[in-house]
């Protein structure tokens, strides 16, 4: 089988468990991609290089990281770095692994956003000079090909802008969506510091274990904060006939096997 398997990369999420599992799952034949966040990573960057934190409110409720042009090279070493620490856990467990570079092989390619809309108090505020983008095409080729290889692809939330060459910043939920239905997974998890959606973020119980397109009204309606954009990732993959998508908890030990085993949110078309 091929999974696709996203990691967020802010502080509370935990990478050892998830390639102890992935060690496992790839000495048994089965292939693995991991797209990861860098938000941790780049939010230590900025403290210690004295560059402000900006995030910013659409007027839809979705909140996302201004990368300006200072930025974008800070984003890329954060997100490249954090790759790097995945690729050097998974190689201490036996695991071939490379780490994935939007420059050196053109896997993902997107377009700029140069402008985000920022709701204050009620007001449109339009912020330019953003160096975020919009996935446009996946070439599976390079990412299929290290699964053929037998070594598990290492993807930063990072795609090229097609016009300027350089690298744009990328949600990583949506990538991972993309890439899922480029290389056809049979499955797509995306791994938090949640056990997925609940009805009640404040109790574990109120977890929500299926739904489907048909009743995506009522699902969305259920989604706070960053779990909204989640929810965005998890359409698009069921839509580009991703069988099986997952909101799942990845602070779990065999957080592959928990979430397919029941314990998450389990969406299908």
């Amino acid at each position: 089988m091929i999974g696709v398997v996203k990691i967020g990369g802010a502080s509370g999420n935990a990478l050892e468990p998830l390639v102890d599992e992935i060690a496992k799952r790839t000495a048994a034949g089965e292939r693995w991609i991991v797209v990861h966040g860098a938000s941790g990573v780049m939010n230590d960057l900025c403290a210690e290089r004295g560059v402000a934190i900006r995030m910013v409110t659409s007027p839809s409720g979705y909140r996302s990281r201004f990368v300006g042009e200072k930025e974008r090279g800070l984003f890329r070493e954060a997100a490249l770095s954090y790759g790097a620490r995945i690729k050097a856990l998974l190689e201490e467990r036996g695991v071939k692994a490379e780490q994935a570079d939007p420059e050196r092989a053109a896997y993902a390619v997107a377009k700029r956003k140069d402008f985000l809309r920022e709701s204050v108090n009620g007001r449109i505020r339009i912020l330019r000079g953003n160096y975020s983008g919009t996935v446009t095409k996946i070439d599976a080729a390079p990412l299929t090909a290290m699964l053929d290889a037998g070594i598990v692809p290492v993807v930063p939330p990072l795609a090229l802008d097609g016009e300027l060459s350089i690298s744009l910043n990328i949600d990583g939920d949506r990538l991972a969506a993309q890439i899922a239905g480029a290389v056809r997974a049979e499955a797509m998890i995306i791994l938090s510091n949640v056990p997925g959606l609940m009805k009640d973020v404040n109790d574990p119980g109120s977890l929500i274990t299926s739904g489907r397109l048909a009743q995506w009204d009522i699902i969305e309606h259920y989604a706070e904060g960053n779990m909204k954009r989640k929810l965005v990732a998890c359409k698009e993959a069921l839509e580009l006939s991703v069988p099986k998508v997952y909101l799942a908890d990845g602070r779990v030990e065999s957080p592959i096997a928990n979430a397919i085993g029941g314990n998450a949110t389990c969406l299908v078309r």
